[in-house]
């Protein structure tokens, strides 16, 4: 559990600390930081087009509820299954190009121990489809009992709406996540429902929603969709659906152990990391937050990683020098 002393950072680690941090994030993304840029413009723009123009124009002859609730099932299921497709290509793969990007250099869970994973795996399967259900299960009961969302053609969202929308839908999940996430840290939900989680001590993408189903509804699903309660029939179907993928691909990636350097989810300043996550499973302290560390910041939750980091990448900035003298 939580051994951390959690308390406010001094004003010197909220300034020239975490510049100098974010800096260096930077710095090591190298040339993948113009990928990541190219991938979320490629998000941002094509995406939207195929919504419009091959999925919500499909549905258009379908009641608005009905178009409502297929496209939340539909982003909810596939997000996932192809989300943890294409992760179960690049594990299989163990390509060099892959591999570089490793946060950890212990072995995966099924090179590691393959028998015991056959076994976890059921585990997996089993847990996974259990939340899956409940996911779909939410989104039928949220389009039922709740007020619909605009999910016309004629009133599609620009890129702009779009973009500030999923921002503060971001925001407003991870001040949620961070406080959910770091309540079932206490003793006594941890034992009970968190500890599931923590089961991978190596974090897998598989891992995402591998979770009791109170945490799945609570800490996963619910923070999701606060953001768009707030705004309201503000926000479109297409920008929700963007939104849920965005979210979707950003857990497979803070659980895959690779730290991508060309990955959008890390573009924004000040945001969270793969590595950061693994380090969570790994030391099993701090580091509570989704997309960003504002309020691993702020609580002070995330000071061991940061010793960790600053060592860390210390050292390898040593033997570098070292190779080139």
């Amino acid at each position: 559990m939580d051994s951390q002393n959690d308390s406010s950072v001094s004003s010197e680690d909220t300034n020239d600390g975490i510049i100098e941090r974010e800096e260096s994030r930077y710095q090591r993304k190298g040339y993948g930081l113009i990928f990541a840029i190219l991938f979320t413009l490629f998000g941002f723009t094509v995406f939207p087009q195929i919504i419009q123009y091959q999925y919500l124009s499909c549905l258009q002859g379908l009641q608005p509820q009905y178009i409502q609730m297929i496209m939340l099932i539909s982003t909810h299921l596939l997000g996932f299954s192809l989300g943890n497709l294409g992760m179960y290509f690049i594990y299989k793969a163990k390509s060099p190009f892959f591999e570089r990007y490793r946060t950890r250099q212990n072995p995966w869970p099924w090179d590691e121990n393959p028998e015991q994973w056959r076994k976890k795996r059921r585990e997996v399967w089993k847990s996974t489809s259990i939340n899956m259900c409940l996911g779909v299960l939410m989104c039928i009961l949220d389009t039922l009992l709740n007020p619909l969302i605009r999910n016309d053609i004629d009133s599609f969202p620009t890129i702009f709406e779009m973009i500030w929308q999923i921002v503060f839908s971001m925001l407003i999940e991870d001040t949620c996540f961070y406080w959910t996430h770091r309540t079932l840290h206490s003793p006594k939900l941890y034992s009970i429902i968190h500890k599931k989680h923590h089961e991978f001590y190596t974090s897998v993408s598989y891992a995402a929603i591998y979770t009791h189903p109170i945490e799945y509804v609570f800490g996963n699903v619910i923070p999701v969709f606060i953001g768009q309660k707030i705004l309201g029939n503000k926000m479109h179907i297409a920008t929700l659906q963007l939104w849920l993928l965005f979210r979707i691909g950003e857990t497979i990636d803070g659980h895959s152990g690779y730290e991508f350097s060309w990955s959008p989810y890390r573009l924004l300043p000040f945001s969270s990391s793969a590595e950061s996550h693994n380090y969570h499973h790994s030391h099993n302290v701090g580091n509570y937050g989704s997309f960003f560390v504002f309020w691993d910041t702020i609580m002070g939750s995330n000071k061991s990683y940061n010793s960790f980091i600053a060592d860390k990448y210390g050292k390898i900035k040593k033997l570098k020098s070292k190779k080139k003298e």
